[in-house]
């Protein structure tokens, strides 16, 4: 069992500010914040905190070609910048950067299945994205 990331009082109820606010990481972290308890505010005037995601970006890039001059082996790739601000606008948290990164071998007798794996693999890789996200905010909270 993964261990619950403690929600700090400032996110108690979080506008979360994104170019794509469904989808991709915003919707990693709406999930994220609402398992820990919080509450996703429609406006920034409501809530107790800005998030931010200011960058996101989603790759597959090819590690290896096989015999045939095919793709046998990628390297799927997620990256975020996000940041945390008061309802001030002042900055709780500066801009910082997150990345993951995984290997998926290729086997294109089995391409719809893996063109799945991939995309499950995103998402997962999202999802831990976003538990980094809420570890790095809180223990930039404690630091003040």
């Amino acid at each position: 069992m993964r261990g619950d990331v403690e929600l700090p009082d400032i996110l108690q109820e979080t506008y979360l500010e994104s170019e794509n606010p469904y989808t991709g990481m915003a919707r990693a972290l709406r999930v994220e914040l609402e398992l820990a308890g919080a509450r996703i505010m429609e406006t920034s005037e409501q809530a107790t905190a800005v998030l931010r995601v200011i960058s996101e970006r989603s790759e597959n890039r090819i590690l290896s070609v096989g015999s045939t001059g095919r793709a046998s082996e990628y390297e799927l790739f997620d990256e975020v910048v996000f940041s945390l601000s008061d309802t001030e606008g002042n900055i709780v948290i500066k801009p910082q950067k997150l990345r993951m990164i995984r290997d998926l071998v290729f086997d294109e007798t089995q391409l719809l299945g893996k063109i799945e794996e991939a995309e499950q693999i995103h998402v997962k890789m999202r999802r831990d994205l976003a538990r980094q996200i809420m570890s790095r905010i809180n223990a930039g909270l404690r630091q003040q």
